[in-house]
């Protein structure tokens, strides 16, 4: 226990006055005489016991009293635990609002974030008018990089908007730790109000300046309740006019209570293109399929929609995509023009195809490519294996058809740069395909699927037949994923990966003394199916807020072609960071893009890739630190002093200040002084001699 007024303690002294009246007493007693001399020397005794008694109580509850009296006038108090000596001057104070998204939940008294503007003016009510406050939000204004007065502070408060940027604990303690340290003032009191959702305010390894006060004030909606849109995307990359498409999205419902026949809405280009419904059970996702006919070949803006209160900032998933209106299909031929290939690609209007012997090679024309067929090419080479390694880890899609017997020695240079090793020796031994990866992105819709559940082949399916076939190294199937197999387990068709783009790479050359895979029923979906997967698609969606990273390929670009991104229906409109390399062009937008919706890349005037932005689902999950478990983080951040103030139970201007000064107990010791003159008066009239 310490005093505000430690001086007035000197009146202690003031218990000997009725001390040394007890000692000198000097009350004289009359002499009775009576006869009988033994009854009167009991009475005598007796009384001069009790007389004694009493005059001993009277005294301690004179003592108690003038004690009780002078603590009280002291004004003593208690101080919390973890509160230093009491700090005088001016103060530095730093108060955090959260103004994410999930702060406009509703609480009894209204938006939690309303909530919290409330608490910030309690806050510096708090304290002396001649202190300096620093305002911080999730934003991270420059203009909150300062402390101000508090006439400044309360008109930053009301200026406060919901903002789409999370911020974690770690970060929001730094930024206040800088700013007070900068300050220059030795009173330091740092304010966090909040939700402290689970999701972005969980301490981890932070640790708090040990110089600074730190205050915890949660604020709770009083649902938790949040129907959203996870996250959506497209069974299949490849988006062509007319043809039909699959959008999967996933909704969760992160509330208490099942929610019945909830409709999904999607547009694209602002026309409605499929509705469904969906029935959700408390705290679970489900996956919900969209089926509808695309447009025409272009950029193909689209959304996603359902509704919820209050919480709507993810109630929509918006995302981009391109329509293609052909694919590039080049092959390099080691012999006269394949009649095999152009039957699949030259006829088909869906594809730009060209053949060329690999000595007249356009190495211009890779760029634009987006498959590129190796068909018993016998020589590479090193410039031209430079141009196709290039080409691949650029994100193209390379088709192998090894030549005819030994010529198949000239691609090891080429597997040297893939750092595969090719092939090691050819099987005479006629075989036929055994097995096919039919969940692969390959084989996956080519299979008619009559049930649910993972597709069986067939026992007596008809699969190609192979006289003869190159043994794959097994080296070169490290980090290769085979998609066909023969009958004694050898690789007949295996793909790789390789920086963006994908390899394949066949066991046979696209020959009939070789096997009858090039007449066979599944030679046209295999090919069909690697030359629609080899599109080059960008991500359909990414992060309000995040350095998304778009891919702009090896076009024509050029400084006059300034690349921009501009919000559709809006005057927003950005600058983004340009990194050319051998691979590309990349484009990086610095967190600069930090509202939902639609956007274009520009280059000049010309329009190349639709954007969808979404704000981070991070904040969608209302899952909060309770009361008890913020108490318990005074251990875990292994802070010296920090407290959490509790709303609605005591205002919070009180509770700062009994953190500030102490608990104190003046009145108790009053009351005490008063009991203890009653008792006083107690004794003296109960207790006669």
């Amino acid at each position: 226990m310490q005093f505000v007024h430690p001086l007035f303690l000197i009146a202690l002294v003031a218990i000997t006055i009725p001390v040394i009246i007890h000692l000198f007493n000097f009350r004289r007693f009359k002499k009775v005489y009576f006869t009988n001399v033994r009854f009167l020397q009991q009475i005598e005794q007796e009384t001069k016991k009790n007389a004694q008694l009493r005059q001993l109580l009277i005294l301690l509850a004179r003592i108690l009293a003038i004690i009780s009296l002078v603590i009280a006038f002291a004004q003593p108090f208690i101080p919390y635990d973890k509160n230093k000596a009491k700090r005088k001057g001016t103060f530095a104070v730093s108060v955090y609002i959260d103004n994410s998204f999930s702060m406009e939940a509703l609480a009894t008294n209204g938006r939690l974030i309303d909530v919290a503007k409330t608490r910030a003016r309690e806050i510096v009510a708090a304290y002396a008018p001649s202190d300096r406050f620093q305002l911080l939000t999730n934003d991270f204004e420059g203009r909150h990089q300062r402390v101000v007065n508090r006439d400044d502070f309360l008109k930053l408060v009301e200026e406060i908007k919901p903002s789409p940027v999370p911020r974690t604990l770690q970060e929001v303690i730094t930024r206040q730790s800088d700013l007070l340290i900068e300050s220059k003032l030795e009173n330091r009191d740092a304010y966090l109000i909040s939700d402290f959702q689970k999701s972005t305010m969980n301490p981890g390894n932070t640790r708090p300046d040990t110089t600074i006060t730190w205050f915890l004030v949660p604020l709770h909606p009083e649902k938790k309740d949040n129907l959203y849109i996870d996250t959506a995307w497209f069974e299949s990359p490849v988006h062509q006019p007319g043809q039909p498409s699959r959008l999967k999205v996933r909704v969760t419902n992160a509330g208490s209570e099942s929610l019945e026949k909830i409709p999904v809405r999607l547009t694209i280009n602002s026309l409605r293109k499929a509705i469904g419904s969906l029935t959700l059970a408390a705290g679970s996702s489900t996956e919900i399929i969209l089926s509808y006919t695309e447009n025409p070949a272009g950029i193909q803006y689209g959304m996603v929609e359902i509704n919820d209160y209050p919480v709507i900032f993810d109630d929509h998933y918006y995302f981009a995509y391109q329509v293609t209106p052909s694919i590039a299909v080049m092959t390099i031929s080691g012999n006269p023009p394949d009649h095999y290939l152009d039957a699949v690609f030259g006829q088909d209007s869906a594809f730009q195809y060209s053949e060329s012997v690999y000595r007249q090679l356009d190495y211009g024309a890779l760029p634009s490519t987006n498959l590129l067929i190796l068909n018993g090419v016998k020589e590479l080479a090193s410039g031209l294996i430079q141009e196709i390694a290039g080409f691949v880890r650029n994100g193209g899609s390379l088709v192998i058809f090894p030549p005819d017997n030994k010529a198949v020695e000239a691609y090891r240079p080429l597997f040297t740069t893939f750092e595969m090793q090719g092939f090691s020796h050819i099987d005479t031994l006629p075989q036929r395909v055994a097995s096919l990866q039919v969940e692969s992105d390959l084989f996956n819709d080519i299979f008619e699927k009559k049930n649910e559940g993972p597709f069986i082949l067939p026992d007596n399916l008809d699969l190609p037949k192979v006289t003869k076939h190159f043994v794959f190294s097994s080296r070169s199937l490290n980090n290769a994923e085979i998609l066909m197999r023969l009958q004694n387990n050898d690789p007949f068709l295996v793909t790789a990966p390789l920086g963006k783009g994908v390899i394949y790479i066949f066991a046979v050359p696209l020959l009939d003394s070789w096997s009858n895979f090039p007449r066979h029923l599944l030679f046209l979906p295999t090919l069909y199916k690697i030359a629609l997967l080899s599109n080059r698609h960008q991500p359909i969606a990414s992060c309000a807020g995040s350095n998304a990273r778009i891919e702009a390929g090896n076009g024509s670009w050029s400084e006059k072609n300034l690349f921009r991104i501009r919000k559709n229906n809006s005057d927003f409109e950005m600058v983004p960071l340009v990194v050319n390399s051998p691979q590309g062009t990349a484009i990086f937008t610095r967190g600069q893009i930090r509202e939902e919706g639609h956007y274009t890349l520009f280059s000049g005037n010309s329009a190349v890739e639709g954007l969808g932005f979404n704000y981070d689902r991070n904040e969608s999950d209302l899952n909060y630190f309770g009361n008890k478990e913020l108490e318990t983080l005074t251990v875990r951040l292994q802070s010296t002093d920090l407290h959490v103030l509790k709303t609605g139970i005591t205002p919070m201007t009180r509770q700062i200040e009994q953190i500030r000064q102490g608990q104190p107990v003046w009145k108790i010791f009053l009351l005490l002084a008063l009991l203890f003159l009653g008792t006083e008066i107690a004794f003296i009239r109960l207790l006669k001699g």
